[in-house]
């Protein structure tokens, strides 16, 4: 079974800077990119998790532009089901703005274009296809809808959490926590979610319906909730550190590759480590994806056999 994502699509557009400047402030652009990259939280979960061998299917809205044309056919190339992917007459294609300063640290300013032009209803095609669907920052009434759909077919929720107070007002994330069987985020967005809600700690946020909340901290322990179990599991550095954007995805798209390959939680969170250290090591979100073959020979450098851990 493969695993359906939604999201935003973007079309990245990724320069080094001197410094992230405050307001006011004027910054050096150190490199500016002469081409854009492919990007948006859903569609680089997808494209993960088809470069390791998993069947992926992306839901979202794009407009009716040469970049809208240029993302499709790149996702058909990589193997990507686009059957749920819409296309607005008049409507541009979304892009991000990401300005990257020497520390790793970025600030992104983005434009949703036709995704957040989408009206609805929402139909979602082929859901038999998918065990797993995934929630990713979005148009807040199509991420409801979605959701809707796929917990009606009792298809299990990941929601990977991105701090968007547009795509997750404060009193819209009870719905988020209360259908996902899996919660992906990373500390500060883990602190945003905590706030509003009003908890004090990270293991308040499990319900009935979440087997495991997952919370990634950088270079430091990745941390499994699970009740009141909590479990730690080492990160992977990468060979150099070039850009930090999309590193969450990456890690997202290991989880779920780990799950739908039977393994315990931490061997899959190690795995999603694993893939993560190589989206770090390029510029753009999807430009060094791994194959299985090369994820297994890092994962077994640094873990040992991948599954024994169960």
């Amino acid at each position: 079974m493969g695993v359906l994502t939604t999201g935003y699509p973007s079309i990245d557009h990724i320069a080094l800077v001197s410094h992230s400047p405050g307001v006011g402030e004027t910054a050096r652009l150190l490199a500016v990119p002469d081409t854009y990259t492919f990007g948006g939280c859903g569609a680089n979960i997808a494209v993960a998790l088809s470069r390791l061998g998993v069947h992926a299917g992306v839901a979202m809205v794009q407009g009716d532009d040469v970049y809208a044309a240029d993302y499709l056919a790149y996702l058909a190339k990589c193997g990507v089901d686009t059957d749920n992917c819409e296309r607005l007459p008049g409507e541009r294609t979304a892009h991000s703005y990401l300005f990257l300063n020497r520390e790793g640290q970025y600030q992104n300013f983005f434009f949703p274009g036709a995704a957040d032009a989408w009206q609805g209803p929402l139909v979602l095609q082929n859901l038999d296809r998918y065990g797993y669907a995934v929630v990713t920052v979005g148009q807040l009434d199509y991420n409801v809808q979605f959701i809707q759909r796929v917990t009606d077919r009792t298809i299990p929720l990941v929601w990977v959490m991105k701090a968007d107070v547009y795509a997750y007002p404060a009193d819209m994330l009870v719905l988020f926590l209360s259908r996902s069987r899996y919660i992906i985020m990373n500390h500060i967005e883990a602190n945003y979610v905590m706030q509003a809600c009003g908890t004090a700690h990270l293991a308040q946020l499990l319900d009935a319906a979440t087997q495991a909340l997952i919370v990634t901290q950088g270079a430091e322990d990745i941390l499994i909730y699970t009740g009141s179990q909590q479990q730690r599991v080492k990160t992977v550095p990468p060979s150099k550190l070039v850009d930090p954007t999309g590193a969450g995805d990456g890690f997202a798209a290991g989880f779920l590759a780990g799950l739908l390959h039977n393994v315990s939680l931490q061997s899959s969170a190690q795995l999603g480590s694993v893939v993560a250290s190589f989206v770090l090591e390029a510029v753009g979100c999807q430009t060094n994806l791994p194959s299985w073959e090369q994820a297994m020979q890092r994962y077994v450098a640094h873990f040992g056999d991948f599954g024994r851990h169960l």
